[in-house]
């Protein structure tokens, strides 16, 4: 998992890359487009709390725990990743949303911060 911060902006993404045993070329690229804490820095980096409007729930997501890989495996799979072909990478944020997550609170608002 990398992360790319752009200061200015004060928006981050945090990227999963994941690989199918020997095939080093094609990995499966998760972008998760948030906004950036300057102290804090990337939300679901560290777990930030997100609420299921449908159950109301709130977990603490945090995407360094295997359950999120494993959505990103499955949903890349579902758009037709094999291990052995590239693609365009996937928007994360529409996993956790399809989760039933509500992640309108880790989206980037243009001209506003946070």
């Amino acid at each position: 998992m990398t992360g790319k911060v752009d200061l200015p902006a004060q928006e981050g993404t945090l990227t999963i890359k994941i690989f199918l045993k020997d095939y080093k070329l094609s990995p499966l690229l998760v972008d998760f487009l948030t906004w950036d804490d300057p102290i804090i820095g990337l939300p679901l980096n560290f777990g930030f709390p997100l609420s299921k409007p449908l159950t109301g729930e709130k977990e603490v997501v945090n995407l360094n725990r295997p359950k999120y890989v494993r959505e990103c495996i499955l949903y890349g799979l579902q758009k037709g990743w094999t291990g052995e072909n590239k693609q365009e990478p996937l928007d994360g944020l529409e996993i956790l949303a399809n989760l039933g997550y509500d992640v309108s609170v880790l989206s980037v608002k243009k001209g506003d911060t946070k």
